[in-house]
């Protein structure tokens, strides 16, 4: 099982992400979900398994269908055709965004991360509002496993919905809500720090002036440090004293000097 770990002083916060679960690596515990499975027979040790699609296409077995869409592969990057790489992604699409098994729904998102094509970022920010279908535990869970995959996606829709959750004002209600809310808020902290642009620096920063969770605090100053390699405090004032200082920016050439660079005229 996965677990993310959140070091506050002599305290560690430690998060079961559940992401873990068939997720990290499955091939780990297979012959084990294997043995214990409700559909487990002796001879099923002696034969081969079904292929993926097969069982995806005929098993209701969570344990099953979850390792097997562990297992697919993205087929335009391994030399398949364009009439597989619909079926896959339309598998794991809906996986992601409609199975009614929660680690179906896990591992799908964590498969969809490693793949190029171009409508993952949107799958992945729909099953991120579609989570809210389970009950609030297990939505936490999925919402986190997709801040995380959008870390590794790195898209401008992924950046938009990260900066979002970030930024969304501290929940009023019980002690469960709240801690829920600032799990997602932490995982979307640590997504961002994969992303260069202004609007992730600048979120991040925001969080040091005004937030009082210690641990999210840490994890936006530990993004910062990933995005520029600088390695301040968690302190707003230094932080924003290199991100708005002119000098610590490359300048951008202008269009003549793009012109001169492409033809060799600027030394």
């Amino acid at each position: 099982m996965g677990f993310y770990q959140i070091r506050v002083g002599k305290r560690i916060i430690v998060r079961s992400l559940l992401i873990g679960l068939m997720v990290v690596a499955p091939g780990c515990a297979s012959f084990w979900d294997s043995v214990t499975s409700r559909d487990f027979r002796i001879k099923s040790l002696f034969l081969p398994p079904d292929p993926p699609m097969v069982v995806l296409e005929k098993s209701v077995d969570g344990d099953k269908r979850s390792a097997a869409l562990a297992s697919l592969k993205e087929p335009l990057s391994n030399k398949g055709t364009a009439e597989e790489q619909e079926k896959v992604f339309k598998i794991l699409s809906d996986a992601a965004l409609i199975d009614r098994q929660a680690i179906c729904r896990l591992q799908a998102i964590s498969t969809l991360r490693t793949f190029k094509d171009s409508r993952t970022p949107e799958v992945l920010k729909d099953a991120y509002y579609r989570a809210s279908n389970f009950n609030p535990d297990t939505a936490t869970v999925i919402k986190c496993q997709v801040l995380n995959s959008l870390g590794e996606v790195r898209s401008p829709s992924g950046l938009e919905l990260l900066v979002k959750v970030l930024k969304e004002p501290a929940v009023v209600g019980s002690e469960q809500d709240r801690q829920q809310k600032v799990d997602e808020r932490i995982i979307a902290a640590k997504a961002l720090g994969k992303y260069k642009e202004y609007q992730a620096s600048e979120s991040l920063l925001s969080v040091l002036q005004s937030e009082q969770d210690v641990a999210l605090v840490n994890c936006c100053r530990d993004s910062l440090e990933s995005i520029t390699g600088k390695n301040y405090p968690a302190n707003y004032e230094t932080w924003a004293k290199y991100l708005h200082d002119t000098s610590n920016k490359e300048p951008q050439p202008g269009f003549l000097q793009k012109i001169f660079q492409t033809s060799g005229g600027s030394k």
